[in-house]
């Protein structure tokens, strides 16, 4: 082949300096050489398992599934070796079709080339200083141009057409009945597209992040609209939902090899710390319900154990009062006991308040991030402390108490591993993200391809 030109001026004026049809026939075609000589060792395999799966002198069970194995191996080998000879076709097809169209621009770029020089000099006269000569040559010129430029952008074209033909061919090919499970179809689709499902993926852990500290600023907002909330809760939702589906796409990444691990078992991490954070808020729920049902009923045995304490002295002051003898100073003094009995009857009677109490933004992240916990934690400690002779309560505020620790556990734990891993971990879709090398190398180190779930990989049974 004919040294390519640098320059393909004036056939092209963007990118002159580019090959239109880049490739080397020679290295195609000893790539073609590569493939039929696998095909042809690929054979003198098979002709080997051939030999062995007769049973040529082999005698007992072991022959049995020594056969059994060699026939099923050598179907597999059968099926590649189809695969080596016919992409090798594809290939010395494409080599033929770089060389025919780089033989057409090669000449076409001689032609453009000649007919430029003989039109450049005489564009530049005058038209009237032209002799009828010169005018036959010029037109002559441009019109072997307009021919050079027709087969140029045909070759160019041809090109471009055979290289997704042939590529489209040879794609049909490795798609062929060698994936006969749908795990293989599976793992070879998740790799052809898995550049684009790990950008998406961390796009979706970005958003759920950002949705989960969103969510933590409004419940610490003192003044958060009641919308705000919800459109937060809900919100939270939608980012769990992605949790666990982020959770299911990284599993078969992994699976397929075309994941790490690493990044299920961050997964893992963050699919624990909410089902332990929500049961944590169940608790809460529930110790609540259990403090207020004490604090009741310390108030009812409250109120009878202070009647049932005053009720020797009332009877004594109802019977002075009825004295008519008795001094004013001592009758006044006696109705203000009375008062106090019926002031300590009715504390003692007092039911639960039903009253919200404010929360600073410490105590909600010191609750895991919730505005609710955080108040029925603060809650059930008055009721705890307005009763301190209840066990019942005592039990119940410490319920209450225990459960909001758990859920501060688990979104510490949580939020941590989740920051941790987007600080030090590298970016697909972010390329100046600072990073830990380290880091990333640890995560690179649990990708690996699960053999054991590719029934395609396995040749016969283990035992």
């Amino acid at each position: 082949m004919p040294r390519r030109p640098h320059d393909w001026h004036p056939l092209r004026t963007e990118d002159r300096h580019a090959d239109p049809t880049p490739g080397s026939p020679a290295d195609i075609r000893t790539g073609r050489r590569t493939l039929s000589d696998t095909a042809i060792e690929i054979r003198t395999q098979i002709a080997r398992l051939r030999a062995l799966s007769d049973g040529t002198g082999l005698k007992g069970d072991y022959a049995d599934a020594l056969q059994d194995g060699a026939d099923r191996l050598r179907d597999k080998l059968g099926k590649v070796a189809d695969r080596y000879e016919k992409v090798a076709v594809k290939v010395s097809a494409w080599a033929e079709a770089v060389e025919d169209a780089q033989h057409q621009t090669l000449d076409a770029h001689r032609a453009a080339t000649a007919a430029h020089d003989i039109i450049t000099p005489l564009d530049a006269l005058p038209e009237a200083d032209l002799t009828p000569t010169q005018k036959s040559d010029l037109d002559h010129a441009r019109a072997s141009l307009v021919r050079a430029q027709a087969v140029f952008d045909g070759a160019v074209g041809d090109y471009a057409s055979d290289a997704r033909r042939l590529s489209g061919a040879i794609e049909e090919i490795l798609d062929d009945s060698l994936e006969d499970s749908y795990w293989s179809w599976t793992s070879n689709l998740l790799e052809r597209n898995a550049a684009w499902i790990n950008e998406a993926l961390e796009i979706i852990g970005w958003i759920a992040t950002v949705v989960a500290i969103a969510a933590v600023l409004i419940a610490c907002a003192p003044t958060a609209p009641a919308w705000l909330a919800l459109a937060a809760s809900w919100a939270l939702a939608g980012a769990e939902a992605a949790t666990y589906g982020t959770a299911l796409i990284h599993t078969t990444l992994a699976a397929t090899g075309n994941g790490t691990w690493a990044d299920v078992g961050l997964d893992i991490v963050a699919i624990l710390t909410l089902r332990m954070g929500k049961a944590a808020e169940r608790g809460v729920t529930a110790g609540v319900d259990a403090t207020r049902v004490a604090s009741r009923q310390a108030a009812k045995d409250a109120v009878a154990a202070s009647r049932a304490g005053q009720r020797d002295a009332r009877q004594g002051i109802a019977r002075e009062l009825q004295n008519r003898t008795i001094s004013k100073p001592r009758r006044q003094f006696l109705q203000r006991q009375l008062k106090r009995m019926d002031a300590q009857a009715r504390a003692a009677a007092k039911y639960p308040s039903q009253h919200e109490p404010k929360v600073s933004a410490a105590e909600i992240l010191r609750s895991g991030g919730s505005r609710e916990t955080a108040v029925a934690k603060k809650a059930s400690a008055h009721e705890g402390a307005k009763h301190a002779e209840s066990s019942a309560v005592q039990s119940a505020a410490r319920d209450v108490g225990g459960s909001a620790v758990k859920n501060f556990r688990a979104f510490a734990v949580g939020t941590s591993a989740d920051l941790a891993d987007k600080s030090a971990g590298n970016s697909e879709i972010f390329a100046s993200k600072p990073s830990v090398d380290s880091y990333g190398s640890a995560k690179d180190s649990f990708k690996f391809h699960t053999s054991w779930l590719d029934p395609d990989l396995t040749t016969g049974d283990p035992n």
